[in-house]
């Protein structure tokens, strides 16, 4: 029955991305905070990077420029064929891609220096068994890297609802008593946090979007009503006649002990 529920997810994750695979390429606030990732990371040229949930491949090629070997991993063969596409655009020839799960990762244990996934971990119906593979590839004195919303306790309910309305495969975004908890494995240590936000324009990210039949009124009705309540936390306002907000963006980092 489980391998069951999480087929059927990882096939509605294939069919919102397989969709999104152009459009998530053209939402700016995707390229923010690159520099910020990479800095952290500490990448060097002696580094291999495994870029886990890899998307298009936009930070998947960014540490290609100062690492000695990335692999982007994704399982949507759509998103992919982007990634292909930036990496040839750019040049850059030590970057492969595979297709494949991320609750099973095909690499032997202690093979990475970075085991890194940006705004992936509320895709996943086991965030516990994902990040636990990111730990076993991950080689000692590694580092893993998660980027994505992270959420106070009071505001997850209405969060997790109006992303779940927007996109289908959406399971939950973690707060972060809840990152806290996976990152108080024992075999990591030196952790480190540093926040961003992502600010966006509603219709943009709704053109960016697949929601199902009759939704997008729905959405849009959340966000308007939100706009002085801030329930969602993502500080909801009007510019310029336009509803804009701004996602919550939390880079947590530990070392893999030695």
């Amino acid at each position: 029955m489980k391998k069951d529920i999480q087929k059927e997810h990882n096939d509605n994750i294939i069919k919102q991305f397989s969709k999104q695979a152009i459009p998530f390429t053209k939402i700016k606030g995707h390229y923010d905070s690159i520099d910020t990732i990479i800095s952290i990371s500490e990448v060097s040229q002696n580094s291999t990077v495994l870029d886990i949930a890899c998307g298009t491949g936009i930070v998947t090629c960014e540490f290609a420029k100062y690492a000695k070997n990335v692999i982007g991993l994704d399982i949507t063969q759509d998103m992919l064929t982007q990634a292909i596409k930036i990496q040839e655009e750019k040049e850059l020839t030590n970057i492969k891609f595979d297709l494949g799960n991320v609750e099973s990762l095909p690499y032997e244990s202690n093979s990475f220096d970075i085991v890194f996934t940006r705004y992936s971990f509320h895709h996943f119906l086991d965030t516990k068994k994902v990040f636990e593979e990111m730990i076993r590839v991950c080689k000692p004195n590694g580092k893993i890297i998660v980027v994505d919303v992270a959420l106070k306790n009071e505001y997850a309910k209405a969060y997790n609802h109006m992303e779940k309305l927007r996109d289908p495969s959406h399971t939950k975004a973690l707060t972060f008593d809840e990152f806290d908890i996976l990152f108080s494995n024992d075999t990591l240590l030196n952790h480190k946090q540093s926040s961003y936000k992502v600010e966006v324009e509603l219709d943009n990210q709704l053109k960016a979007s697949f929601p199902n039949n009759g939704d997008e009124d729905k959405i849009r009705e959340i966000f308007k009503n939100d706009i002085k309540a801030n329930r969602l936390g993502m500080n909801t306002h009007f510019k310029d006649d336009k509803i804009y907000f701004s996602y919550p963006i939390t880079i947590f980092m530990a070392d893999t002990i030695v």
